[in-house]
């Protein structure tokens, strides 16, 4: 693992998908961006700088593991995009990634 990755433990959620994100600490990883945007392919992630801090329940929605009912997954990819930031300002904070 990464040092963005292992970075995860006890960081809060930054996706917060409304009504999915639990909130729950203790489930919080490193997700990595999907989509061939961000290179991930057929068996390979994306670089670990593009991702976000996500707890089970967004990491799932995002991942598409789960359908969460009533909301469409543009609004899903969108959070994750905003989790992106603020993750990298965590990041930026922590000293793990430089500007």
């Amino acid at each position: 693992m990464s040092k963005i990755t292992d970075s995860a433990n006890g960081e809060e959620c930054q996706v917060r998908i409304p009504f999915v994100c639990s909130g729950d600490s203790r489930t919080v990883v490193w997700a990595h961006a999907i989509g061939e945007a961000s290179g991930k392919g057929i068996g390979m992630k994306s670089p670990d700088i593009l991702g976000a801090y996500a707890c089970q329940q967004c990491h799932d929605a995002y991942d598409r593991r789960t359908r969460p009912p009533g909301i469409v997954y543009s609004r899903i990819k969108e959070c994750f995009n905003d989790g992106h930031m603020r993750s990298l300002r965590i990041l930026i904070e922590k000293g793990l990634v430089k500007c």
